[in-house]
């Protein structure tokens, strides 16, 4: 009979199992409470199979007017069996109800539940992207403080000096003055450019993502001896700029942990899209370390939890494995995936 009903039909097999003709046969010497219970019970399994209320109230209904069938005489003792089936309907079908309403109570309980601690999470992460803006404004203002502002100040008293030598007519002395200058320019300079890529962002506008990318990996390679292959040749889906931030600052945080922490001799970085995501992949042949000791630990995991933040704000995920083996086999592996969306209209890098 469910099948001539639509969407009803499909849900038959599951509706079978309410054993509707036990209950029917039960209800003269059941407890109330326990099958009420019982009832709510099978309502609330009925909710989370996917079962329409509807549905439910249908077969109750169905299976009663099915059973009328069999009192259609008139004596007593018929008519008091069809009264008892129309009760035990209705009060089987609130009960099947109130069982469906239970579960949606408990259901937006768990998702409000879940929201929160959703907006607590986000809370926390935004404190700690606050934290770690903090840290490197302050790491910039250290380097700049360091390298580049004590050039400065003795290539002004190199200039005083070089005024003075001048009025003197010390003409050697100006010629040695003038080429340690420009050495402390050079250094100055290369300071700059240092400082200029680990920004990252501000080159991207003139040499676009992938140079700007290339140009950092040789200079890590420069820097530390290591040698980086960079592969983007499976990347054919334009990066929203929110991705070439975040993944450029995955891709900084990764080298510095292999520079400071693996004794790696190669590293592997892999670029690439598909339909529905970008994923990046960096690989060394270090030593490796114990990932969920290192997460264990919040002083000792900053950076790798920085990266899982910043990835799962832009709704990815991102994997750290390690082999500490010894030789071939051993190293680690940082591997990312973020969706592709279509980027809204206007948006641009200034907007991060």
């Amino acid at each position: 009979m469910l099948n001539r009903y639509e969407p009803c039909g499909r849900y038959a097999a599951k509706l079978s199992g309410l054993y509707l003709g036990r209950r029917l046969l039960d209800l003269p010497t059941a407890a109330p409470r326990v099958y009420r219970l019982d009832a709510e019970k099978q309502g609330r399994e009925l909710a989370r199979e996917g079962v329409p209320v509807e549905c439910a109230a249908a077969a109750v209904s169905l299976y009663a007017k099915a059973c009328l069938l069999y009192f259609r005489t008139e004596d007593a003792q018929a008519e008091t069996w069809r009264r008892v089936l129309a009760r035990w309907a209705s009060v089987y079908q609130f009960f099947l109800i109130t069982g469906y309403r239970q579960q949606t109570a408990a259901e937006r309980q768990e998702l409000e539940e879940k929201v929160r601690c959703t907006e607590r999470r986000f809370q926390a992460l935004s404190s700690e992207l606050g934290d770690a803006y903090e840290v490197e404004r302050r790491r910039l203002a250290q380097d700049l403080h360091d390298e580049i502002g004590h050039d400065l100040i003795v290539l002004k008293l190199y200039t005083q000096i070089i005024g003075l030598d001048l009025k003197k007519g010390n003409i050697r002395q100006v010629r040695r003055k003038l080429k340690e200058s420009i050495s402390l320019i050079d250094h100055a300079l290369q300071g700059v450019r240092h400082l200029v890529f680990d920004l990252g962002p501000a080159v991207w506008n003139e040499q676009g993502f992938i140079p700007a990318v290339q140009v950092y990996s040789r200079q890590f390679a420069g820097r530390t001896g290591i040698k980086v292959r960079f592969d983007a040749r499976r990347l054919r889906a334009k990066l929203p700029a929110r991705y070439e931030t975040a993944i450029y600052k995955v891709l900084q945080g990764s080298l510095a942990n292999i520079a400071a922490h693996s004794h790696a001799r190669h590293v592997k970085i892999a670029l690439s899209s598909r339909r529905d995501s970008i994923a990046m992949k960096v690989e060394d042949d270090g030593r490796g370390f114990d990932i969920e000791k290192k997460l264990g630990v919040a002083s000792q995991s900053y950076g790798l939890r920085a990266m899982r933040d910043r990835i799962e704000l832009l709704g990815g995920k991102i994997d750290f494995t390690s082999r500490r083996r010894r030789g071939a086999g051993a190293g680690t592996t940082v591997e990312l995936q973020l969706p592709l969306r279509e980027e809204p209209p206007g948006r641009s890098r200034d907007d991060e």
